[in-house]
């Protein structure tokens, strides 16, 4: 494989498409098969737990069962770093799931109005379990107030569904955002500055 070759342990587009302009060949890892399907990691909130402490961890346990899939399938001993990364969004100490449902969507939405929120991202990168180092984007979201007709035309449009926080900084939902503070490719879901970081520790620079 060429030396700008990674691994991806997610089903994210957007994160693939970040480390593809970068100039990586990526290659997704999920479970279940070895193909481009959705990379199932369990995100449950525990209780008590804050919100850099939950993205954090459920971002390890993404690339641990990356390492893993890689190990049993067809790049067993194919020597290249995993990529990894999860995204959370709180109000407070309250954490913003993917909607479930209608309801929960325009839920998330109501309470993200007229509202400044924290969107934190975990990325992992590395070669094993003890060869790894990992960063947390923090960044900060504001959105005008919303009437509850924009809301439901929004959420009808289907984008909030995978999305933490119920909304997409890149897609339609760009319209209510009134200010962003930090990392406009962390809120995406793949922080470039900090990835790049620790892609050129593990040895793939990216210029």
């Amino acid at each position: 494989m060429p030396s700008q070759t990674l691994f991806l342990a997610s089903k994210s587009p957007r994160r693939r498409e970040l480390l593809t302009r970068l100039g990586y060949e990526v290659r997704v890892i999920a479970s279940h098969t070895h193909t481009l399907c959705a990379f199932d990691g369990d995100e449950t909130v525990l209780p008590g737990e804050a919100p850099e402490d939950y993205v954090v961890r459920t971002a390890r346990n993404k690339f641990l069962e990356g390492l893993a899939v890689k190990a049993a399938g067809e790049f067993a001993g194919v020597q290249l770093p995993v990529v990894a990364a999860d995204t959370v969004v709180s109000l407070g100490s309250e954490i913003l799931g993917k909607p479930r449902d209608f309801a929960e969507a325009c839920s998330f939405l109501e309470k993200l109005s007229g509202r400044t929120h924290d969107v934190r991202t975990a990325v992992y990168v590395g070669w094993t379990e003890s060869r790894c180092e990992y960063r947390v984007s923090r960044s900060t979201v504001t959105f005008r107030t919303l009437t509850r007709e924009e809301i439901e035309l929004y959420v009808r449009t289907g984008e909030p569904y995978d999305k933490a926080g119920g909304y997409g900084i890149q897609g339609l939902a760009s319209i209510f955002i009134s200010e962003i503070r930090g990392s406009y490719t962390g809120i995406m879901g793949l922080p470039v500055f900090e990835t790049a970081e620790l892609l050129k520790n593990a040895g793939l620079p990216v210029l």
